[in-house]
């Protein structure tokens, strides 16, 4: 087989394994390490020819085929990650709702992480999975992944800078996006709240905050359900802020 050609599939295979590996989707611990394996194997082989083009020569010592290696896995990080960081808004947008509502305390496990998290967190984490296929988010990933063999092949040192750029973007989008998601909720508690306050200040012997709590819960609740719309909006969001995060990265 032509070495050059079986160059590019290892090239190909470290980038995608690395990048299914960090996405949000391929590289849940609930995915078997087969199903991982061929489809990085399927997907390397469908692409090495039409992105083989891009990478140039095979090595002609272990360095220079380590160094390769080594910028590969990084690449393939970068975009798994960054694809990753588009569904935490849902999970944190679900976290400041368990806060504010009074859900904190309550724990469940995330069977995709592998880390205990909160009702609504996970509640919204599983619903930002099912809006990220649905609008083919696994297919702008797999986009963006042939796409920055076009414009640039390798990451050397000079993509510092926009690396550092594109992960404060994308986080300052994260964090504000999760914000908007949970904002019903948070003005409906905060209403709540002050109520709470008023009743509790007129009539102390009642312990309004703990006679209130159920009230205040499901009035958040159903904050929850009516504010559904934002979390697909802040997904689509988010998804499109790190396509071009990862376009500043990779110039693309």
């Amino acid at each position: 087989m032509d070495v050059a050609l079986m160059f590019a599939f290892l090239l190909v295979f470290v980038r995608c394994s690395a990048m299914l590996l960090a996405s949000p989707v391929f590289g849940a611990q609930t995915t078997p390490l087969q199903v991982r394996i061929f489809t990085t194997l399927a997907i390397a082989g469908a692409l090495t020819v039409a992105v083989s083009p891009s990478l140039g020569p095979a090595p002609q010592d272990l360095y220079s085929l380590a160094l390769a290696v080594a910028q590969e896995a990084v690449a393939g990080l970068l975009l798994g990650a960054f694809m990753s960081l588009a569904l935490q808004v849902a999970q944190l947008a679900g976290s400041i709702m368990d806060f504010e509502v009074g859900l904190g305390a309550s724990q469940t496990l995330n069977p995709v992480e592998g880390v205990s998290v909160t009702v609504l967190s996970q509640y919204k984490f599983m619903l930002g999975v099912v809006v990220f296929l649905s609008m083919n988010g696994h297919h702008l990933m797999i986009q963006a992944f042939v796409r920055s063999y076009g414009a640039m092949p390798a990451l050397t040192m000079q993509s510092l800078p926009a690396i550092q750029d594109g992960l404060v973007h994308m986080l300052g989008a994260v964090f504000l996006l999760a914000v908007q998601i949970a904002a019903p909720v948070i003005g409906v508690s905060f209403l709540v709240d002050i109520g709470l306050g008023l009743v509790n200040r007129a009539v102390p012997q009642m312990q309004a905050l703990n006679v209130g709590m159920p009230a205040k819960i499901g009035i958040g609740l159903t904050a929850v359900g009516l504010g559904l719309p934002a979390l697909v909006g802040g997904v689509t969001i988010a998804v499109d802020q790190a396509m071009r995060s990862l376009s500043g990265i990779f110039r693309m």
